[in-house]
């Protein structure tokens, strides 16, 4: 198996912890260590660092190197520019032989069981050799969330792999209640297997431009990505094919897990700030705060305070998305 981390973020949604220098993927946000040192010691666990990638961004290369010292240059592939997880996952594919199995997952999620990790990886390793498919990684909600994408399922076809049959947007609460009760649901982890020459079929199927454009790429070569790269589209591996495909299957994934897509996701896992030494709260509910400063809070509800030096946040949770509104105009300053 080839394990390939996806690295490219930029990590707007965690302004002002993050920059576009070091977005959130190398941030030390549960221990000290950072997310992307995380995601590799849990696929280290069990898989030899000279089957781990990362695919990443030409900028981030030295940070990468520094995080994970242990890892050959060669095993990080450069994306001269962003085009989304479509292109990325073909690039990361190309490293396997042909009926080896590919393991995608984000750089930046929460996982702290290795051992469930683990079971839930060779599971998916079994389906994708089993099934010749495209395998997906369902998390069993514990909630009504409205912060994932949802797997729908059909009845099991063997223990813990389920045949989908449709992929759904982030809900609404009345939806996401709905699909919690009647529980053939589950969160899109955007973690996948699949054997390589079953990816590169189904590529050829639904995206023939991208497979016609990456497929005879060396994905080693930087003069041949330069060349080819910014004129591929910008697609998620979702839309791309995941949505498409008549051969996707989930494996079910029962451990404790976070995309960590915000601060929302932050605070959830961490819980209210109201029992912090810095932190004083007068007619205040539902706060949030990351600081080392003494921290007031008079008359509000519902807020987090992120105090960085880079700057400060102060947001309603529920307006957590336009923090990339406020990215924007710091970019057009030069100071994101």
């Amino acid at each position: 198996m080839k394990a390939i981390i996806l690295a490219g973020g930029s990590g707007e949604r965690f302004w002002p912890l993050s920059t576009s220098k070091k977005p959130k993927q190398f941030l030390k946000i549960f221990s000290n260590k950072s997310l992307i040192r995380e995601t590799f010691e849990r696929l280290n666990y069990r898989l030899h660092s000279e089957d781990i990638y990362i695919v990443t961004a030409e900028k981030y290369k030295n940070e990468t190197l520094k995080e994970l010292p242990e890892l050959d240059e060669k095993n990080i592939l450069l994306e001269p520019v962003a085009r989304n997880t479509a292109p990325a996952c073909f690039l990361g594919t190309l490293v396997a032989d042909d009926n080896e199995v590919v393991f995608i997952l984000p750089a930046d999620h929460y996982i702290p069981d290795k051992e469930k990790f683990w079971e839930t990886v060779e599971k998916g390793v079994y389906a994708a050799e089993k099934y010749n498919g495209l395998i997906t990684m369902g998390i069993s909600p514990t909630r009504p969330e409205t912060g994932y994408g949802y797997i729908e399922v059909e009845k099991e076809i063997e223990k813990k792999i389920l045949k989908v049959s449709s992929f759904k947007e982030k809900p609404d609460l009345e939806t996401a209640l709905k699909y919690l009760k009647e529980g053939n649901y589950y969160w899109n982890s955007g973690m996948f297997f699949w054997k390589k020459s079953i990816f590169l079929e189904e590529m050829k199927k639904y995206n023939e431009d991208i497979y016609n454009s990456l497929i005879k790429l060396n994905p080693f070569n930087t003069d041949q990505l330069n060349q080819v790269y910014p004129d591929l589209r910008k697609i998620s591996i979702d839309y791309a094919l995941m949505e498409k495909s008549s051969i996707v299957y989930t494996v079910k994934a029962e451990y404790e897990w976070s995309d960590v897509g915000n601060w929302v996701s932050v605070r959830d896992m961490e819980g209210f700030s109201d029992k912090n030494d810095n932190v004083y709260l007068i007619d205040s509910k539902n706060v949030f705060v990351k600081s080392e400063k003494n921290v007031g809070i008079i008359g509000l509800d519902n807020i987090i305070v992120i105090d960085t030096k880079n700057g400060i946040l102060v947001v309603k949770d529920n307006r957590i998305n336009e923090i990339r509104e406020i990215v924007s105009r710091l970019k057009e300053k030069g100071e994101f």
